[in-house]
């Protein structure tokens, strides 16, 4: 029998010789001197349930059971395999000025360039919790003067490096799907108008920043 070829986890296709190991094992007594018969493991499944959705499955579990003498030394402790929990982090970030902001308006009498500067940011994935700061009014230099914090709150997977969010992907969706992203900051600069849609100025975006045992480093 020669080797087939299966799809792997990225739809690429690699031989593999496992359909010949399957028949040596199922064919084992037929071996001249060393064949015997082989008994399989006998498998137990179960169906997962939980008690909010009663009667409904939320998935299977196999397994199988093995019997050994008294007299045997005792197996290790078992490990814990749960999957590793998020902790809650905030990210403070302090806005202090701006410098060389593209100046957007005409002043009606002079003619003079400038702009009514604020800034807007937001952890990627959490785009609704976007925060400005306040207005830094008739900037005729590109420079804004703000002392100005945003509070992000979020829980964060510190072995993976990742932010973890949990949120339903429509409004029909009966639970919530986890995402994994990494870690980045979002921010704009944007010139306010008040008869009109803000004017977008700049960004920077995906600001990244290390972890820490008890805080953040950006």
């Amino acid at each position: 029998m020669a080797p087939t070829e299966i799809e792997d986890e990225n739809g690429l296709k690699k031989k593999t010789d496992e359909h010949l190991a399957l028949c040596v094992l199922t064919h084992w007594e037929e071996i001249p001197r060393v064949g015997c018969k082989l008994v399989p493991e006998h498998v137990e499944t179960r169906p997962l349930l939980h008690p909010d959705k009663p009667g409904i499955e939320q998935g299977r579990i196999e397994l199988w059971v093995d019997m050994f003498p008294k007299e045997m030394t005792a197996p290790g402790p078992a490990l814990d395999i749960s999957p590793r929990k998020p902790k809650k982090f905030e990210l403070r970030v302090i806005i202090w000025n701006t410098d060389e902001v593209v100046l957007e308006d005409d002043d009606i009498f002079t003619g003079e360039k400038s702009s009514d500067i604020f800034v807007r940011g937001w952890l990627k994935g959490q785009q609704e919790d976007k925060q400005d700061t306040d207005v830094h009014y008739h900037s005729i230099t590109g420079e804004g003067n703000f002392n100005w914090r945003f509070v992000y709150p979020f829980d964060y997977l510190m072995a993976e490096e990742k932010i973890v969010i949990s949120k339903k992907e429509s409004m029909f969706a009966w639970d919530e799907t986890e995402y994994k992203i990494p870690p980045r900051l979002n921010l704009q600069v944007w010139d306010a108008d008040h008869f009109s849609a803000d004017d977008f100025l700049g960004t920077e975006d995906g600001i990244s920043w290390k972890s820490r045992e008890r805080f953040l480093v950006c």
